[in-house]
């Protein structure tokens, strides 16, 4: 139930129809018709169904985005990859959702639960490569300015800790790594949603073959 909260919140925030989201929209005109139904002496019904499905709609809004729009549960039983550590070679790499904050020439902005890779360049820098899509909603649709491939580029040295456990956006748990690294900047923080714990073990596996020592902390 969460996870469809999130989503449907993440959804009526995205989408926009003309200037505002959609969820705005859904607030506004509840609003306005609670407002007129009580200055025309509509039937009380009509009034006081508006203002809960704008009072819903407010909250729903403020909650998702409090929330970053996802629920990330870590796992009581993480451990850290025992050695050998194997990293990925080539053109290797591992398809994932992304979330979190991703650039695209100086452009920054958080995104939730995108299609993406991850793969590990012979340099040993580790990159999110994600897709936006442009989509719909309802009568709204997303922005086309955003469409396109964005990223998230971190080396070894960067990443101060690594958290095991499940993302939960929409319908699914997926098995995830959170990831905190020192970007150019700030602290960030980048979500690895799998599709399965075999996938999250190969990333985990390479993650760890550079750091020297016990590595980053990971957080249990």
């Amino acid at each position: 139930m969460v996870g469809r909260l999130l989503k449907l919140s993440h959804q009526l925030s995205r989408h926009y129809y003309g200037a505002l989201p959609v969820g705005v929209w859904v607030v506004v005109i509840g609003l306005l018709v609670a407002v007129i139904g009580l200055w025309r002496r509509w039937p009380l019904v009509v009034p006081v169904l508006a203002g809960l499905i704008a009072l819903v709609g407010l909250i729903l809004l403020i909650w998702g985005r409090i929330q970053r729009y996802h629920r990330f549960v870590p796992s009581r039983s993480a451990k850290a990859p025992e050695a050998p550590h194997t990293p990925l070679r080539g053109l290797e790499h591992i398809k994932i959702r992304a979330t979190g904050k991703l650039s695209v020439e100086g452009k920054e902005r958080f995104f939730v639960d995108l299609e993406a890779i991850y793969h590990t360049f012979e340099t040993r820098e580790h990159a999110v490569m994600a897709h936006v899509p442009w989509s719909r909603f309802l009568l709204a649709r997303s922005r086309r300015q955003y469409v396109g491939m964005w990223y998230a580029f971190f080396k070894p040295e960067d990443i101060r800790d690594i958290e095991i456990g499940e993302l939960e956006y929409g319908l699914r748990r997926r098995p995830a790594l959170r990831l905190r690294y020192q970007g150019p900047k700030r602290e960030e923080m980048v979500l690895l949603a799998f599709s399965n714990e075999g996938d999250l073990t190969r990333a985990l596996s390479d993650l760890y073959y550079d750091l020297a020592g016990p590595g980053p902390d990971l957080i249990a």
